[in-house]
């Protein structure tokens, strides 16, 4: 391949070195002459104007080239021009990484280390009458050429096969040496790049091998061969080495003749030699154990390859580095290979420019296809291969060509990348796959115990399994053991089903296409041979109606899921002649909506481990109990019907009991021996007035929600006997009577308590017995007023939630507490003290708001990184705040009696200011924010401030000679420049702007040493679109009036009065985090269940809970659980947040048009995002606001 470009920092590709009388007339001629062919730059003296000196100009040709050939024949010696230029040559290799090829022409190269023969005689005679220090240069620099791997003409037939060897092995050297710099422009290759280079630590002395680990399609041949480029130059022998995935193996007679044939493929390629054959499989260590070498094995599959060519690190000399690519990282453990990089998904921004190299042949959309963009590269799930292909696929159509061809990529596997990800899934062994099939089908987005449980009676080795698909990266494992399908191997699962019965979907393993679901269910179409149904209700369009023996054929039926998305969808499905079920051999069922009011008499699934039937219109679930010894999971949240939780005697086996927000819900029958029961959620059950005293014989329990039981009036004494017990949570049951008397004193509870929820209760106070419970981490306490003194508890306290008591002082021995990371007094409205000379190490976050008479705040901590002080008294803050220096959130809004704020620290993120006193504000002539460098989002100021950048030259002009101008806000962390199109490539995805309206704890919590992901030029931009308007009604932007008070705007004009309305419209909507316009503001915006929309006593019901529950309890979800098993509710699935998606407020209002937009644009069928392997997020929950 023809060399069509120099390197950028090269002149020219190969610099000669020769005698010329011994070869120029011959074989040098014809070398040059292949050289021009190839279109290969040779410099030669000729090309020397000869007004230049010759030597300088040699030498920096010698630097100037890539390569550098040294010719040695049997007077090269003889000249001392050509000495010099060796030594020069040897140098740039040493210092440059320079590449020195050495041809031996009619010379022994040991006569030319050791300076011996013909050759040693015409070197004697030259170095006559030289200096020692120059002589001893020339044998150096000899005897070095002379030990590395050559040319010699005695190895072949004549000159002319020489030339093309040395041709041929020069054109590879380039095209080699060019990989990096082609690389360069792939998306993101510098990091990765970067990454493996520390891992390989070239400059060390060992030898190391490093694995790059990776799915199908993730760029891992891709950053192989880049590397291989950067790197290959650095060392004497490099060899790429591309995948044999086994293929050679059956062309071999047995496993060591397959050895040996990569032995020599190693040998052939690694030495640059042709043929190479060996009779042993010693021959690698023995020839390459003195070399450094560079070798790349690309996509092994097999431990015999790792075996065959890199069985031991001392087959090679110092400092050489192998790397090798692989699927599976067993492989690269078990030839106990320690240093592996797994190569990971591209960010979000990166993946939608690798997208649209591919489409636009630029790095960001086209005007009009930005959104599409966006969707389809969730839709190839950020894997390079996907984004690729498919923009390859759409590129040069118009936008209406591009919603035409969306869904095809929705529903079906381009074949290109489906060829790729069938190779891995072909070499899975047949129960890897059937495993593979199950998780892809069904599994997904479950957890891993759902897998392990359903499957324990199968015939495949779940544990196993799982392991190998997770090295194979079939699978990935997030958060708390979810498991993740990459949504193109979720297609080709889906590919493999379907062809099992092209025609007739009633014969598959798994129906999971909605219309096929339809079809067999309405024609009574199923077959044994299907074991799952994976359905979603909401793609289907109307009510669905079927037969009582829909389900009749399906005898080896196991797992069943009916999920309803969104919350605008109507479909029902109708059993208007009830159900013929059954269903001996089910293991998981999921129903939303379960249209009957009992299970039918016939349904005995007493294999049954999971049962999640939502928001259905069961009253009772079977008239006579049923054995159910493998039933782990019973979730039946928000059956509104449900008036009876059945006999639990029978259910030995069962963890987790759901029943949260079943209003009717009055009576439960008997736990049995519920030795098992771990969890049990019953908030917001209003109807429910007594816990059976059976509980006591669930001792394993560890968590009991009750919260909101407003009917409950009594708990079993056989409750304080739970040893286990470690989450209690009674917040809002003000009518709970303790052994018959009111709970006004602290109840007896297990010493072994660890979150423990009292809120909206009658209890007064915390008795000095509380001191003893050595495992309490979270206690909350809300709207007790009758708590006037801060309780006494024990140092292990990590969140301490006083909020809206009548506690007064907080005294110094909360000193003591010294793991203390959340401390929350908000509207405390007679706390007027805080301890001074105390400092909380631990504490991460303060709330103080809404305490009236507090008016000094002392430093209580120094590693405060949440703080809000709104709607406070206090005068000052204190000089030392600048030092904190992890302080990264900080709250003073309507702080009317703040005179002093020293300055702003530097590490602040967010900096809430609206309302603060007038000496801070109106009496200032400016605002200097330099240096602030972590600041990314700024308070909305009143509509006189100026922004420093938000005008052209000439008006600034302007401004500037007006007598009254002066500039409010100084700067250097909000840059003066437009949005670029880099940034416009860093806003946010759709996903971030849905996580829109975040609450109160949530925003707190999320500043706990977190970096806002937001640019300085989004917030510019925004402040400049919000407020230009009201800017322009003080002068213009930029202006401001010297002196001008705050309380003088009483007197502005009815316009000016509109607008300042309007800021403070807005202003409230955005920023205000005080308590009374934060609970009013998310009334406002959360949206209900539809049916609570016309019964306003179901809204009042949820407005109420949510106005009362506290942090740790709204939640029936544990952070320490191992298996997020507990189901959470589906109507409101189409809020699902993730925690790291959490936006700032300020970004509300064009969150939501952005929101209505993109889904007017969008048919609802495809409104539900699937689970990928960047975004794995639970359903929302009403009640899981902190």
């Amino acid at each position: 391949m023809a060399l069509s470009t120099l390197s950028r920092h090269c002149k020219h590709h190969v610099f000669p070195s020769f005698h010329g009388p011994d070869v120029r007339r011959g074989f040098l001629s014809y070398l040059l002459k292949e050289f021009k062919e190839k279109a290969i730059d040779v410099f030669i003296d000729n090309d020397i104007e000869r007004s230049k000196l010759i030597g300088p100009e040699l030498t920096e040709a010698i630097r100037g080239s890539l390569i550098a050939i040294v010719l040695i024949s049997r007077n090269y010696a003889s000249s001392t021009w050509c000495l010099n230029e060796l030594v020069e040559i040897m140098k740039c290799r040493d210092e440059d990484n320079q590449t020195v090829m050495v041809i031996f022409y009619e010379v022994d190269p040991s006569d030319v280390k050791k300076q011996k023969g013909d050759f040693g005689a015409v070197f004697d005679r030259t170095c006559a009458e030289k200096s020692t220090e120059e002589v001893e240069r020339w044998r150096q620099a000899l005897q070095i050429v002379a030990q590395l791997a050559g040319y010699h003409t005695s190895n072949f037939d004549d000159d002319a096969v020489m030339t093309a060897k040395v041709v041929t092995d020069i054109s590879k050297k380039f095209n080699d040496s060019t990989t990096s710099n082609d690389s360069s422009n792939l998306v993101g290759i510098g990091t990765h790049i970067k990454e493996i280079e520390s891992l390989l630590s070239l400059e060390s002395d060992e030898v190391r091998m490093v694995g790059i680990w990776g799915p199908s399609g993730i760029g891992k041949t891709t950053i192989a061969r880049a590397l291989y480029g950067e790197l290959s130059s650095k060392f004497t022998h490099a060899a790429f080495i591309e995948s044999t995935q086994g293929k050679f193996e059956q062309n071999y007679r047995d496993e060591h003749a397959f050895m040996l044939h990569l032995q020599e493929q190693l040998l052939s390629k690694t030495l640059n030699q042709k043929d190479v054959k060996i009779g042993h499989l010693g021959v690698a260590k023995a020839r390459l154990k003195d070399k450094k070498v560079l070798v790349v094995l690309d996509d092994v599959d097999d431990l015999k390859q790792l075996e065959a060519m890199t069985d031991q690190t001392c087959w090679f000399g110092p400092q050489s580095r192998i790397i090798i690519t692989t699927k599976d990282k067993k492989l690269l453990v078990a030839h106990e290979i320690n240093h592996i990089y797994q190569v990971g998904f591209p960010s979000t921004s990166k993946a939608l420019e690798i997208l649209c190299l591919s489409a636009f042949r630029q790095n960001s959309p086209s005007s009009g296809f930005e959104d599409m963009a966006i969707e389809v590269t969730r839709l190839a799930g950020r894997l390079p291969l996907g984004l690729r292909v498919f923009g390859a696929y759409l590129r040069g159509m118009s936008r209406d060509q591009w919603i035409h061809a969306l869904p095809r990529l929705r529903t079906s596997l381009d074949g290109e990348i489906g060829k790729v990800l069938r190779v891995s899934y072909e070499a899975l062994c047949e129960e890897e796959q059937e495993l593979f099939l199950h998780i892809a089908c069904f599994f997904k987005g479950g957890c891993t115990s759902d897998v392990v449980e359903c499957l324990a009676e199968s015939r495949l080795n779940v544990n196993h399994g799982l392991q190998v698909l997770l090295d194979k990266c079939f699978i990935s494992i997030h958060g708390r053991r979810l498991l993740v399908v990459h949504n193109l191997l979720e297609q080709l699962a889906k590919e493999i089903v379907r062809k099992q019965s092209v025609s007739d979907p009633g014969k598959r393993q798994f129906l999971l296409d909605a219309q096929d679901i339809c079809d067999v269910l309405e024609e009574n179409a199923g077959s044994e041979t299907i074991i799952g149904i994976c359905f979603d209700l909401s793609e289907v369009r109307g009510d669905l109606i079927i037969g009582e023996r829909a389900f009749e054929g399906m005898s080896r039926l196991q797992f069943v899921r009916f999920q309803k998305w969104g919350l605008y969808n109507n479909t029902k499905l109708l059993l208007l002649q009830g159900l013929k079920f059954r269903a001996s051999k089910l293991r998981f069922l999921e129903w939303d909506q379960f249209p009957l009011t009992r299970f039918p008499r016939e349904f005995q699934p007493r294999r049954l481990v999971k049962l999640k039937m939502e928001d259905s219109k069961l009253e009772k679930l079977w008239e006579i109990p049923i054995p159910l010894p493998c039933l782990t999971l019973m979730v039946l949240s928000y059956s509104n019907n449900l008036k009876e939780l059945p006999d639990l005697s029978n259910v030995t086996s069962l963890k987790i009991l759901n029943a949260s927000f079943c209003s009717s819900l009055s009576e439960i029958s008997s736990f049995g021996k519920s030795t098992s029961l771990q969890e049990l959620h019953l908030p917001g059950c209003s109807k429910l007035i007594v816990i059976p005293s059976s509980i006591g014989n669930a001792i394993n329990l560890k968590t009991l929600n009750v919260e909101h039981c407003r009917g409950l009036v009594q708990l079993p004494s056989s409750i304080w006997s739970l040893k286990k017990l470690k989450k209690l949570a009674i917040a809002g049951c003000a009518k709970l009577n303790h052994l018959g008397s009111q709970l006004r004193s602290f109840p007896d509870i297990s010493g072994n308590i660890t979150e423990f929820d009292i809120s909206y209760t009658a209890i007064e106070e915390f008795p000095s017995s509380i001191m003893a419970f050595s495992c309490l981490r979270e206690l909350a306490t809300t709207s007790a007023k009758s708590f006037k003194v801060f309780p006494d508890v024990p140092d292990t306290i990590e969140v301490l939630n006083l909020r809206n008591t009548g506690i007064e002082e907080i005294p110094p021995s909360i000193q003591n507490l010294s793991r203390l990371t959340e401390l929350s007094m908000r509207r405390c409205e007679k706390l007027k003290v805080l301890p001074t000379n105390v400092n909380l190490q631990s504490l991460a976050s303060l709330d103080l708001s809404s305490c009236p008479q507090l008016r000094t705040f002392p430093e209580i901590s120094t590693s405060i990184s949440y703080l809000n002080l709104s709607d406070t008294a206090i005068e000052e803050v204190p000089s030392s705040i600048w030092s904190w220096l992890r302080l990264c959130y900080l709250d003073l809004q309507d702080c009317r009696s703040l005179r002093v704020f020293h300055s702003f620290p530097d590490n602040i993120e967010e900096l809430r200011l609206r309302n603060t006193g007038t000496d801070f504000l109106g009496g200032y002539l400016g605002i200097n924010l330099k240096g602030c460098k972590s600041l990314v989002s700024l308070p909305h100021f009143p509509y006189f401030v100026s922004l420093l950048g938000a005008s052209n030259s000439k008006a600034d002009e302007e401004r500037n000679g007006r007598p009254n101008y002066r500039p409010i806000i100084d700067h250097d962390g909000l840059p003066r420049q437009r949005l670029s199109n880099q940034d416009m490539n860093n806003m946010k995805t759709r996903e971030e702007l849905l996580a829109e309206e975040r609450d109160y704890k949530r925003r707190r919590m999320s500043y706990r040493g977190k970096k806002v992901k937001r640019t300085p030029q989004q917030v510019l931009r925004y402040m400049i679109e919000e407020f230009t308007e009201e800017v322009k009604l003080a002068g213009g932007i930029g202006c401001f009036e010297k002196g001008m008070p705050l309380h003088s705007l009483s007197s502005i004009g009815n316009d000016q009065k509109e607008s300042d309305s309007r800021y403070n419209s807005i202003s409230t909507t955005l920023t205000d985090a005080s308590p009374r316009s934060y609970k009013q503001r998310k009334g406002e915006n959360r949206e209900y269940p539809m049916e609570s929309r016309t019964n306003p006593d179901k809204r009042k019901r949820y407005e109420e809970y949510d106005s009362g529950s506290s942090k740790s309890h709204r939640s029936y979800k544990h952070s320490d659980r191992r298996d997020d098993e507990f189901t959470r509710t589906k109507r409101w699935s189409h809020e699902r947040k993730s925690y790291h998606q959490k936006h700032r407020s300020s970004r509300e209002k064009s969150s939501s048009d952005y929101k209505t937009k993109r889904d007017d644009r969008y048919d609802s069928r495809h409104s539900r995002e699937p689970s990928n392997q960047n975004s794995f997020e639970d359903r929302y929950n009403p009640f899981e606001r902190d």
